[in-house]
């Protein structure tokens, strides 16, 4: 379960290798998640963002949380994370094939690129 664990960190697994890359990661969290709809990744507007869940064998898409965490080359920044197959950034309601999106583990960026929801 991607979230936080105590006081101090956040866990982070992306198990599922169907969309996105295999990971796991501990980061320092400063304060608590949010839950986001959208992110601006390129600044070129807000894009729906989604966590990726998998349920009885299928991906499906979920809440995506995004939580101020400790960087060692930026200082703070936002991390936006899902479930076990991590992230979708893009525009329907259905999951497209995982070459025809944009999908990651996770997402570093600014917290003015976030969206609550």
């Amino acid at each position: 379960m991607n979230g936080p664990i105590g006081d101090t960190y956040l866990w982070l697994e992306v198990d599922d290798d169907r969309y996105a890359e295999p990971v796991q990661r501990q980061f320092k969290r400063i304060g608590e998640p949010v839950r986001v709809v959208a992110v601006d990744l390129e600044g070129d507007g807000a894009r729906p963002v989604r966590g990726l869940e998998v349920v009885d064998g299928e991906v499906v898409a979920g809440p995506a949380f995004a939580c101020a965490v400790e960087d060692s080359g930026s200082g703070v920044v936002w991390l936006v994370y899902g479930g076990a197959a991590g992230v979708w950034v893009g525009e329907g309601d259905v999951l497209p094939r995982p070459d025809d999106g944009v999908f990651e583990a996770y997402l570093l960026v600014d917290r003015s690129a976030l969206t609550e929801g």
